[in-house]
């Protein structure tokens, strides 16, 4: 579900900020990190009983892979419901905690300083725009945005993108953070300092730890053919999802995307991220509870975007609040009304991005003014 007003009016300086109407309560706020706590505790839980489970028991085939989904489903609850808040400085009032709990990333792989200059700086301040957030520029592989350039071998991407998205945590792992590190930053945009030998040396120590539980522990006991086949399956799995998450808020056609010129001239920080934003609604209980647990609050990006350092368990009081401000404002708040419309909403947006746009007039979705 998505409210499109093309030439949404222009926030007074007098009126309220959106964010100052639906903001939680200190009191709210501190029961949600309360909660949030609660449910990391449970979620390296998971994690532990299914890495024993996985490595050390006595479980066959059928059992391990059982184990093996269970770590999937924890890893991605560390990245979107530890590691993703503590990122944001939501996990914890103390900046300290927060860094600290954002080594989790490390633990994963990943290295948490570059992923706070791409995440925080590049795709949170300039989301859906085009050279500067990160986070929609898979070229040469993938045409995400109108305004990118069109490949040949684009017409396929509705097919292969959905296998590469699985590559995701390899790609941090091995390439992505060396890469970002080398170049200084992503595209054009650099690091606003260098890393320190402490930035790296912690990136470094990061991805071996990485390496010693998820591969060398293992292979101490079982052969290195069944350790590549789980790891290498379970990484695709993480990946996939994590990706899924991402784009099903933000590449869409429900969504807008703008060149930098037209970023320039948007009506306000809050009307740029309900215009490239949109939340999933989960209405199914049980179903549902589980997506809502699992995303880590991504379900509402647009309480996320509009909100980063909040935890995400605050987020479905602010949506409930938001829709009516919205509403009531004229302003667009883009909702998909399940995760599988929302799947599918991705699906049509890459298959319409690969045609040829020299052969085709679309109704893409661009800045007012902009459209082919």
């Amino acid at each position: 579900m998505s409210s499109v007003i093309d030439n949404p009016p222009v926030l007074g300086r007098s009126a309220p900020s959106l964010i100052s109407l639906v903001r939680p309560s200190d009191v709210d706020i501190r029961r949600g990190r309360r909660r949030l706590h609660l449910k990391a505790a449970g979620i390296v839980a998971l994690v532990a009983v299914a890495y024993w489970g996985l490595v050390f028991s006595s479980a066959g085939w059928i059992g391990r892979i059982g184990f093996a989904g269970l770590l999937v489903v924890g890893v991605v609850a560390v990245g979107t419901g530890i590691f993703h808040d503590a990122n944001h400085g939501a996990f914890s009032a103390s900046r300290r905690a927060n860094r600290v709990v954002a080594h989790s990333a490390d633990v994963l792989g990943a290295s948490s300083w570059v992923w706070r200059f791409k995440h925080n700086t590049l795709h949170h301040a300039h989301t859906n725009v085009v050279g500067r957030d990160s986070d929609i520029e898979q070229s040469p592989f993938a045409r995400l945005a109108p305004q990118q350039p069109w490949r040949r071998w684009h017409r396929y991407q509705h097919l292969y993108m959905w296998v590469l998205y699985g590559i995701l945590t390899l790609k941090w792992f091995i390439v992505s953070d060396v890469v970002a590190l080398l170049k200084g930053g992503f595209g054009t945009d650099r690091f606003p300092r260098p890393p320190t030998p402490r930035d790296v040396a912690v990136g470094a120590g990061g991805k071996l730890v990485h390496l010693g539980w998820a591969v060398v522990i293992p292979l101490l006991f079982h052969p290195w053919w069944g350790v590549a086949l789980f790891y290498l399956g379970a990484s695709w799995l993480v990946g996939f999802t994590l990706a899924m998450m991402f784009q099903l808020a933000h590449c869409t056609d429900v969504v807008e995307f703008l060149s930098r010129s037209d970023a320039e001239h948007q009506e306000s920080f809050e009307v740029h991220q309900l215009r490239t934003t949109a939340g999933i609604e989960c209405r199914l209980p049980l179903l549902g509870g589980f997506v809502r647990w699992i995303m880590g609050g991504l379900d509402h990006q647009v309480e996320h975007h509009l909100a980063p350092r909040l935890p995400h368990t605050v987020y479905p009081a602010m949506a409930t609040r938001l829709r009516v401000l919205c509403a009531e404002r004229g302003l667009p708040y883009h909702e998909h009304r399940s995760v599988w419309r929302a799947v599918r909403a991705h699906g049509r947006w890459l298959e319409l991005l690969g045609r040829d746009p020299s052969r085709i007039t679309a109704d893409l979705r661009l800045a007012p003014g902009r459209r082919p």
